[in-house]
């Protein structure tokens, strides 16, 4: 399931927007904060649209996870939510920011603990892409930031980590699955 999960195309987009997102938050972090929110709610709405999909075709395989319903229903709320109050959410900008982190965080234990179980060549990755969201997320809801741009730069750095760690994991479960592949072959 792991690997399942990791090798598809999906996951590769995830990231790669991850890393976009990220960058463009940490280099740009004074854009419209209207605009921010804005486009924080296109990003939930995708997230929850790829981890909807990816249950619908998991379970067809018999191996749906109910993470995954979890991942797509959240942030689908919390995307319809900034859409319609995009200034209430920004008064709480850092423990919403915070409470994503840990949502992103919490929903990929599953997988890191399967990965380190099963000692998968990605784990380390994917136990950092479950453990640093889960520790900047707790820090900025227990520790909120007072200015707006440190906040919107922390974000922004940590999703992009975030992205890049996703992007290891499926670099490294990719070679694995070729290695295992051609040594069967042999």
């Amino acid at each position: 399931m792991f690997q399942f999960f990791w090798t598809r195309t999906a996951s590769v987009w995830v990231a790669a927007l991850y890393i976009l997102m990220g960058i463009l938050l940490f280099v740009f972090p004074a854009a419209s904060s209207t605009l921010f929110i804005w486009a924080l709610a296109a990003g939930a709405g995708a997230y929850g649209l790829i981890h909807l999909i990816r249950y619908l075709q998991a379970r067809k395989m018999g191996c749906g996870n109910p993470g995954d319903v979890f991942l797509a229903v959240l942030p689908a709320a919390f995307a319809a939510f900034s859409l319609i109050w995009p200034q209430a959410v920004l008064s709480v900008l850092p423990l919403v920011l915070g409470s994503l982190l840990l949502v992103d965080g919490v929903g990929k234990l599953p997988l890191a603990y399967m990965g380190v179980r099963e000692q998968h060549p990605g784990m380390i990755p994917m136990l950092l892409s479950s453990i640093i969201p889960i520790l900047l997320g707790g820090l900025l809801i227990v520790n909120p930031f007072t200015t707006m741009q440190l906040v919107v730069m922390v974000f922004g750095a940590t999703l992009a980590a975030d992205g890049i760690s996703d992007l290891v994991t499926v670099i490294l479960e990719k070679r694995s699955a070729q290695t295992v592949q051609h040594h069967s072959s042999i």
